[in-house]
């Protein structure tokens, strides 16, 4: 299984970047034909197309997968450049530009490709190094340390004369002597997004982009994935630097500057940050955009001279983009994606032969909160409560409105630290992050709708099921397409999730949960926004969904008629207290269930007229 799971990812692979690199086919022979019996500034414009798009692939590896946005790729082109031409340049070249120079590097000298190699390699540290701190932050925190870093090293470059010669730059670096390098460099970016895109790590990558709490709660820590995405990335920005360094035969610090980098990245912006084929498309168009209109600035024919027309001509192209496609040009079209779509598809049913077979198993293991409960300031919000869902059962959660009922799901899945009393499963704590509590067994959905929404809906289930493969290996494993069938989604599996009307989004929710192989499902509000003929649907999806996994199954609502017809036992919150326990003909009996949905009026009905 093992060999058929890798071949089937480099086949997808393969699709991918074979798809790409024959856009990227097309427009080089675009080029060239262009760059035929022109002048030498068109032969220069096609290489630096393609040095941009070495660049530009690698920042869109880490923006693309993440979401994350970076202003700061561009230094590890810096720190690549840099330190191909410090190994690289002549040592009696370097001997007059960096007499200075520290640890001896004015008496090197190597071959330029081991020094390119060095110079990857130099990059690749140092994203990591930043990997480890930035995995740790999202949003905005998050891009501003990548402007910072951008930031830092220029300055480095700029100001630390002994190694860089600053301003004065460093000359002689040995020049490519044809585009073939930069042609294998971009073949080599096109391989290595393509394949981090349909790796498992890349797959996770791309849920937390869209949702990183749901990502979570599908056992997906987004420390890792977003650390590996910086560091692929860094390794592809930093080879697009050193390739450009060998290009002009020089480095200094306005190659990799602040305005470059917003010009790299407006150029991921326009094609579409979440594939390769926008990466390229963006490239090219703005990187002959801006040539065509610097020629048309210098006045030709006649014309008048205006200055700034390159800038000109790049706020208009994002201000168009961004307001009729702010997803790109190409939005998720990719293309290599119909090829790689069959075959992932394949993949999945597949695999739901031979490793995902349905099954129930009941693992023995009760879900058990003890005491828990959480103050914020001077407010309680659940205060001391005590459940325990048996293995197999489905239990009911209920209470009126700001009864509690989502602080305290939020209590057993980390998503709220609590401030008393302790959750177990099957005897062992449930502590710690979202997603470690969610590889010990324990699968929830949302109040608020949160499905992964420009993924498809078949992506939606597999990435959840690719968790489980790596986290939950000892639950009996689920069947992808057997899932989506139980949940009415099997016509509608290789559409967005976004696409989908709200029922349908709903059973996607528990679908992809249920794909976790959990021993509990948490289900909170499953009928949230939904009409009656609806919620009664639920009623059996919830149960059949829960005996194809074998999943215990707590279920949290406000809606008393919904619990009472679907669980076995009810727990009632009210203010954070548990006023009620028992079977559903117990609890609807209870006078303090009625009093909290009632009110006043509670005295006033007979208890068997109590509706939801």
């Amino acid at each position: 299984m093992g060999n058929t799971r890798s071949s089937q990812f480099v086949s997808r692979t393969a699709a991918t970047a074979a798809g790409n690199l024959a856009l990227v086919a097309l427009v080089l022979g675009a080029g060239l034909v262009y760059g035929i019996g022109g002048s030498s500034a068109r032969e220069d414009l096609v290489t630096d197309a393609l040095i941009n798009l070495v660049i530009v692939i690698g920042l869109q590896v880490f923006i693309g997968n993440t979401g994350v946005l970076s202003f700061g790729h561009l230094a590890f082109g810096s720190i690549a450049a840099y330190t191909t031409a410090l190994l690289a340049v002549p040592a009696t070249r370097k001997e007059v530009l960096l007499p200075n120079a520290p640890w001896g590097i004015q008496g090197v000298e190597i071959n330029v490709l081991v020094a390119t190699l060095l110079g990857v390699a130099a990059a690749v540290v140092i994203g990591a190094l930043l990997g480890l701190v930035m995995a740790r932050t999202s949003g905005l925190a998050a891009t501003m340390i990548t402007l910072a870093f951008l930031f830092v090293t220029e300055a480095v470059a700029e100001n630390w004369i002994d190694l860089t010669n600053g301003a004065g730059s460093i000359s002689s670096v040995p020049r490519l002597e044809s585009r073939t390098w930069i042609l294998l460099a971009v073949a080599l970016a096109v391989a290595a997004a393509a394949a981090f895109r349909h790796s498992a790590i890349g797959r996770f990558a791309q849920a937390g982009r869209e949702d990183e709490l749901a990502a979570g709660a599908m056992g997906i820590d987004l420390r890792v994935t977003r650390f590996a995405a910086l560091v692929v990335s860094a390794g592809l920005v930093g080879l697009g630097g050193s390739m450009r360094s060998q290009s002009l035969g020089t480095v200094n610090p306005t190659q990799f500057s602040f305005e470059l980098s917003v010009i790299v990245l407006a150029m991921l912006v326009v094609g579409g940050m979440r594939t390769i084929s926008g990466a390229i498309v963006g490239t090219v168009l703005v990187t002959v955009g801006k040539d065509v209109f610097r020629w048309l600035g210098d006045g030709p024919g006649g014309l008048p001279t205006v200055e700034g027309m390159p800038d000109f001509f790049l706020a208009a192209l994002l201000l168009a983009v961004l307001l009729t496609r702010p997803s790109g040009l190409l939005g998720d079209w990719d293309a290599g994606q119909l090829a790689a779509r069959r075959l992932k598809a394949s993949e999945i049913r597949s695999a739901g032969r031979t490793q995902y077979g349905s099954g129930s198993s009941e693992s023995g293991s009760a879900l058990v909160a003890d005491g828990l409960g959480v103050t914020f300031g001077g407010f309680t919000a659940v205060d001391a409560v005590s459940l325990r869902v048996e293995p197999g059962e489905v239990r009911g959660l209920i209470g009126p409105n700001g009864a509690g009922k989502t602080t305290f799901v939020n209590l057993l899945t980390g998503m709220v630290p609590a401030t008393r009393g302790s959750a177990s499963l099957g005897g062992s704590p449930l502590a710690g992050a979202p997603h470690a509590i969610a590889r010990q067994g324990v699968a929830r959905t949302f109040q608020n709708l949160r499905v992964f929404a420009n993924l498809s809906v078949r992506e939606n289930v597999a990435v959840a099921a690719l968790s489980a493969a790596r986290h939950r290996a000892d639950r009996p494993p689920v069947d992808v397409d057997e899932l989506l069938a139980v949940s009415g989604l099997a016509d509608l599996a290789d559409r967005p999730a976004a696409t989908l009307d709200y029922g349908n989004q709903r059973r996607l929710e528990i679908a992809r949960a249920a794909a976790l192989r959990p021993e509990f499902l948490l289900l909170d509000e499953p009928t949230s926004g939904m009409s009656d003929t609806e919620s009664e649907a639920m009623i059996g999806h919830v149960r059949t969904v829960a005996g194809l996994v074998g999943a215990g199954v707590l279920v949290i609502d406000h809606d008393l008629g919904f619990i009472t017809s679907i669980c076995d036992r009810i727990t009632v919150l009210d203010h954070g207290e548990v006023i009620a326990e028992g079977t559903p003909a117990e609890v609807r009996a209870d006078p303090a269930v009625i009093a909290a949905y009632l009110g006043s009026q509670a005295d006033e009905i007979p208890a068997n007229e109590v509706q939801a």
